[in-house]
């Protein structure tokens, strides 16, 4: 038998000594056994063959190696190197059992990376309390590499959370200053978001690979759908009656105009999966489901699913939002006329899943109008000087 193992009740796991006792001598072997027999919290693992004390070591995970010295085939100052080179084993304490007390050995197992020299059998006290220092020695320095690794982690996710909070601030801060130009849209960009993330939560329940991660870009993503108005002409972006088709024209440019912005943010941020999806909103969101949008003329599932939600949300806000030139529609009117283009202007999905979740979705921008309606003048009352 190469290995055996036995093991006595345990205590707390920082003072659990697990020992790996490799020696060629069964006679060597069962005498420690029996030392720690009569120890509670020491397990005892026995390995007699050099060449398989390796991987017994990193499949066992000792808190203390017991090495003899000399072994048939193989040299015990070898193994301790080779104990130190392999990540699972690399910092276990480790015993060099010899059979003489040499200086020039002893120097050699510590220059090998040995923690400890003792000759073979010592009493049992002395053992004992080798192995127990060595293995509460090498639990500390577990817990506190631990420790260290906790804190690192808790360092870059506190550094990262506030680095993503500061571009998503900026983010939305961009697209109200776009906003801003156009001064009959209100809170627009809070509805938009809002009426997103209802869908996209709707939409999960038969698309589970939109995670909470996916659902908040989304949210953030969709204030930009409109960031490429910045280069339209206030003559054309502000002008209160109907659009000439040349007029037209130029007002249709501004989701190329948004995608290009992103675009150059994003080549510096490529790996910014919530900068990819505003870039897709901005460029598609005017897209159809029948392929007769604007920019691009894409069709179905060619068009984002992030662009389609938004492409719903925002259409639903300006039919039920109030214009100079045209008053606000109730809401289920507004229903009716994005149902009518449900597998025409709209995905199919994403039109059923605004159904299915109604009157959530009504809820979730209402509070922003209440908000808008708040801030109108009262008729008939003067501000305050």
């Amino acid at each position: 038998m190469s290995e055996q193992a036995t093991a006595t009740p345990t205590t707390d796991a920082h003072e659990q000594a697990v020992v790996l006792l490799v020696d060629d001598q069964l006679i060597i072997g069962e005498a420690v056994r029996r030392i720690l027999a009569t120890q509670l919290g020491m397990k005892f693992h026995f390995c007699q063959k050099a060449d398989e004390a390796i991987a017994a070591a990193a499949r066992i995970g000792p808190s203390v190696i017991l090495q003899d010295l000399v072994m048939p085939g193989a040299d015990g100052l070898e193994l301790v190197t080779r104990y130190r080179a392999q990540d699972a084993t690399a910092d276990i304490p480790i015993i060099v059992l010899s059979s003489k007390e040499e200086g020039e050995t002893k120097a050699k197992a510590f220059a090998n990376g040995a923690n400890d020299y003792v000759v073979k059998l010592p009493d049992a006290a002395e053992l004992l309390a080798r192995i127990r220092y060595h293995s509460r020695a090498y639990h500390a320095q577990k817990q506190a590499k631990a420790l260290a690794e906790s804190e690192r982690l808790r360092v870059i996710a506190e550094r990262r959370a506030e680095s993503v909070n500061a571009r998503n601030t900026l983010i939305f801060a961009l697209a109200k200053l776009a906003e801003s130009r156009d001064t009959d849209t209100g809170q627009h960009l809070e509805r938009i978001a809002a009426y997103s993330r209802v869908l996209a939560e709707q939409l999960r329940v038969t698309l589970p690979e939109l995670t909470d991660e996916w659902i908040l870009n989304l949210q953030l993503a969709s204030s930009l759908h409109d960031i490429g108005k910045v280069g339209i002409p206030d003559g054309v972006l502000l002008k209160p009656g109907k659009l000439t088709a040349e007029e037209r024209a130029v007002i249709e440019r501004h989701p190329t105009i948004g995608a290009d912005a992103l675009s150059a943010i994003l080549a510096r941020q490529p790996d910014d999966e919530l900068l990819r999806m505003a870039k897709n909103i901005a460029a598609s969101h005017h897209e159809r489901w029948d392929g007769a949008g604007y920019p691009e003329r894409l069709s179905s599932d060619k068009i984002p699913l992030e662009a389609r939600i938004v492409s719903v949300a925002d259409v639903y806000d300006a039919l039920t939002s109030k214009r100079v030139y045209k008053p606000a529609l109730p809401h289920g009117e507004a229903i009716k006329i994005i149902t009518s283009g449900r597998g025409s202007q709209f995905d199919p999905v994403v039109v059923d899943a605004l159904l299915r979740c109604e009157i959530v979705f009504q809820l979730a921008g209402s509070q922003f109008h209440d908000e808008e309606a708040a801030q109108q003048p009262v008729p008939g009352n003067k501000e305050p000087s």
